[in-house]
């Protein structure tokens, strides 16, 4: 079997400028890069790693990061992901963070969709540097081959604690999600924007991590500690809003009245929980639809369209 090392011995290169050349990077000189392919097809090489050959055919797979396989949102969000590859012949292949460098840096697949935030940016970038396409949600960030498409939180956020402030309440506070989380960033940098044009100063900061047990500890913590309630609790997304009114049901303290609390993202739950939550809704549906499209377009070579995120304030029974 002809390897690696034959193929450099034949060009007169090292094995590291073979293994550039057939991951494409583009630092590697024309005339370089002609000498390995020649050797390559001389020596009837074929590199290992899923669908890989000399001309680096297509798999057609398209990998998904995610940091979890819990919770309605990834659900909502892969599924819709799932349908739109597959209407364009494409597979998606699911995988938590763990497994990013080995599929990117090998080009297993045709394309990434990053929605994990704790993949490195120095990996993206890498992969980005060999032609690799990836749609990222996570870091704001867009490069040749890496294109953002995160969801803009900020401004339904700002406008539901300016809502909040336009109706008298003062004492506001706020519950963090994941702190290493864009969206998380996105929605408290929002209250902090409504609260400081008010001349206010968040009431209380609770830490989450966006699950319902996170936001059920989070407030049972706040008010064992003898901490006064805010009148209105923003929560970074609806599980952890469910959790907190679980424990505050527990204290016999009566939500609408006794405090507001406001989720984010509208998952089903918040609509059949009681109190009804109040929450902000996102297209999700459409924006990973959006992310889906962009991916193939990136691949194949087509125009790719801008994504505005659409949001709207469902005004329910807790606020």
């Amino acid at each position: 079997m002809v390897t690696i090392k034959d193929v450099a011995k034949e060009a007169g290169v090292s094995i590291a400028t073979v293994s550039y050349v057939l991951n494409n990077d583009t630092r590697i000189k024309k005339e370089t890069r002609e000498k390995v392919l020649k050797a390559v097809k001389k020596l009837n090489y074929v590199a290992s790693g899923i669908a890989r050959s000399l001309k680096k055919a297509k798999t057609n797979i398209i990998i998904v990061f995610v940091s979890n396989f819990a919770g309605p949102i990834y659900q909502e969000i892969l599924e819709t992901i799932h349908v739109k590859l597959k209407e364009r012949n494409y597979r998606m292949i699911v995988s938590n963070g763990d497994l990013a460098e080995s599929f990117l840096l090998e080009r297993q697949s045709d394309g990434a969709i990053v929605l994990d935030p704790n993949i490195p940016l120095d990996l993206l970038i890498k992969a980005e540097n060999k032609n690799y396409p990836i749609v990222d949600t996570t870091k704001m960030i867009n490069q040749n081959n890496i294109i953002d498409l995160h969801i803009n939180s900020f401004d339904p956020a700002y406008e539901v604690i300016k809502l909040a402030i336009k109706e008298n309440y003062q004492k506001i506070g706020f519950m963090h999600g994941n702190q290493k989380s864009l969206d998380n960033k996105l929605r408290y940098e929002g209250y902090l924007k409504a609260l400081k044009e008010h001349n206010l100063e968040p009431f209380c900061l609770l830490n989450g991590n966006f699950t319902e047990t996170s936001g059920y500890d989070a407030i049972k913590q706040y008010i064992i500690d003898g901490n006064e309630l805010p009148e209105v609790l923003f929560c970074s997304n609806d599980e952890m809003a469910v959790g907190a009114m679980d424990y505050l049901k527990k204290r016999d303290i009566e939500i609408g009245k006794d405090i507001k609390v406001i989720g984010f993202d509208n998952i089903e739950l918040s609509r059949y929980y009681r109190p009804s939550l109040t929450t902000i809704d996102i297209n999700r549906s459409e924006w990973s639809a959006s992310i889906a499209d962009t991916i193939i377009n990136m691949i194949e070579g087509k125009k790719v369209k801008p994504y505005i995120t659409k949001s709207r304030i469902i005004r329910r029974d807790t606020f």
